[in-house]
């Protein structure tokens, strides 16, 4: 497992950086200055596919990482159990909140 959490980690965080870095570059080329302007572009379904696209890759690097943090050091059984329970169950309401902020916007 250790390569391909790895892989996945580390192609997470290139899609994050080349994503804010698009988002950024539109803002500061064409800034949108009406709500009407923003819904059209987040409305948009590349952008809603990419926005999707950053939230699941958000989610994977946070899981990983603070996956290997608790295994790392956190050395009882019961404890690690329990932390990765909370985070994961943090990381999941985190999702569905976005896909819930998303699919509307998507319309």
């Amino acid at each position: 497992h250790g390569l391909r959490d790895w892989l996945l980690q580390r192609i997470s965080a290139v899609y994050l950086a080349g994503f804010l870095v698009f988002v950024i570059l539109q803002i500061s080329l064409r800034p949108a200055r009406t709500w009407q302007e923003w819904h059209a572009w987040f409305a948009h379904p590349a952008m809603a596919v990419a926005s999707a696209a950053f939230i699941l890759a958000v989610l994977l690097h946070s899981w990983f990482g603070m996956r290997d943090i608790v295994l790392d050091y956190v050395h009882r059984l019961w404890l690690r159990l329990l932390l990765l329970s909370l985070i994961g169950l943090l990381l999941t309401g985190c999702g569905l909140w976005a896909l819930h902020v998303l699919l509307p916007a998507a319309r």
